[in-house]
């Protein structure tokens, strides 16, 4: 038979139980208040940082050459000549532009690659005044845009004289790839390395300029810049007796034009000396 145990003796376990058990009961209501923790992700379920696409860099513009705006009347004393631009005004060169080869290179078939021989290009507009053929005048003068440049052979034919499609206005116009580095040449031989970018040109509508009353020849020209770094015309054009008076406009027409097959057409065709605008006077009462 059983014995009860002293009730001071069982008081003492069940408080023992108890300090033994707060711990635990007081973590557990600490959870209870705070919530339970979610479990951390795993690497699959983690959030992908988004990363912003690298923006594409800007198409190539061709170039253009960009014509000084003056008032609309002309300077004090002076006339105002103004040369109106037709056609699609536009012209383009190519490695081997020269106006004239050598007879032995007339001969020889066409090779599958032109070499360079065309090393940049200028757009100028000058003007003889009758009675001063000693001092001409350049009315204006575009900066020169460079097609070539020499470079070591080692790195021209590193893969870098691959054809491109020219950004120019006449992109449809085929224009000969770089030559590669001839077997068995000197690395550090320089030879001429083409650049596409501005081997074409645009031009504005309209050129202003303010001289002295008087009766001119004018010139247009594009120049080339060649292997010798010395300046050959290309493509010119003309006219004569063009007649400027003081206070006056005088219309000058021409044509600068890239046709099929890389067709340039460079040329002034006629002048007109417009009529005096008269400035009007007072308001009457």
């Amino acid at each position: 038979m059983k014995q009860r145990q002293p009730a001071a003796q069982r008081s003492f376990r069940v408080s023992r139980a108890l300090c033994l058990a707060a711990p635990a009961l007081l973590c557990l209501a600490r959870m209870a208040l705070a919530g339970t923790p979610q479990p951390a992700p795993s690497p699959s379920q983690a959030p992908q940082r988004q990363t912003a696409p690298a923006p594409e860099p800007p198409p190539i513009q061709p170039a253009s050459i960009v014509a000084a705006i003056l008032p609309e009347a002309p300077a004090a004393g002076k006339g105002r000549l103004t040369l109106a631009v037709g056609g699609n005004r536009r012209w383009c060169t190519h490695p081997d532009d020269r106006v004239a080869k050598p007879p032995s290179e007339r001969a020889e078939p066409p090779r599958k690659g032109s070499e360079v021989f065309t090393f940049g290009y200028k757009f100028t507009i000058s003007a003889i005044k009758r009675g001063s053929a000693d001092t001409p005048l350049m009315l204006f003068e575009s900066p020169v845009y460079r097609t070539a440049s020499w470079r070591p052979a080692g790195k021209v034919g590193g893969g870098t004289g691959r054809r491109r499609r020219s950004p120019g206005p006449d992109s449809a116009l085929s224009a000969p790839p770089t030559a590669n580095k001839p077997r068995g040449e000197d690395p550090t031989a320089m030879v001429p390395f083409w650049q596409e970018t501005y081997r074409c040109i645009s031009l504005p509508e309209r050129f202003d300029f303010d001289l002295d009353p008087g009766s001119y020849d004018v010139y247009v020209a594009f120049d080339l810049l060649n292997r010798d770094n010395s300046w050959v015309h290309r493509s010119t054009g003309y006219l004569t007796d063009i007649e400027v008076a003081e206070g006056r406009r005088t219309r000058l027409d021409g044509v600068i034009n890239l046709g099929p097959g890389g067709q340039r057409d460079v040329d002034l065709t006629s002048a007109t000396l417009l009529p005096d605008t008269p400035t009007p006077g007072p308001s009457g009462p």
